[in-house]
């Protein structure tokens, strides 16, 4: 049984004592299996319609490595989902970057032992190569605002 305590940060690093509700919890396993005449995207618009008024859906990491929960959070946000998008499951502090560039807010990792994340976790680089879900913009797009 782990007993490792987690708990929440948000997207700017700050410790939330989090007592909010998360609507649904995903399952990527679950939601790749299902059998019902849908594709993967079709499934994720359905859900991201279904909870549209929901404050937090959360996505369960079965392993860090595993880029299906990746997929799915990017997949939500391009069909709409905006609110609280929360990591669950088998995360560490070092992919919370990688985690926000595909639109998570929150993440709910074991003890770091510190009230906030380090800047350099959460912005290990100076600029992107590419846009992505977290609002971020390549330079080729900075130039064109």
């Amino acid at each position: 049984m782990n007993t490792t305590n987690h708990f929440v940060f948000d997207n700017k690093g700050q410790r939330l004592d989090y007592k909010g509700e998360i609507d649904i919890v995903i399952d990527p396993v679950e939601l790749l299996a299902r059998q019902d005449g849908d594709s993967l995207t079709g499934r994720i618009e359905k859900i991201a319609k279904e909870f549209k008024q929901s404050k937090a859906i959360g996505i369960r990491f079965e392993k860090f490595t595993d880029g299906r929960s990746y997929s799915i959070a990017a997949r939500l946000r391009e069909a709409g989902f905006s609110a609280e998008l929360h990591a669950l499951g088998e995360i560490n502090q070092e992919i919370v970057f990688l985690l926000k560039r595909v639109g998570f807010t929150h993440f709910h990792i074991p003890d770091p032992g510190a009230s906030e994340l380090a800047e350099n976790i959460l912005r290990p680089f100076a600029g992107h190569y590419q846009g992505a879900q977290d609002g971020t913009l390549s330079p080729w797009q900075q130039k064109m605002i």
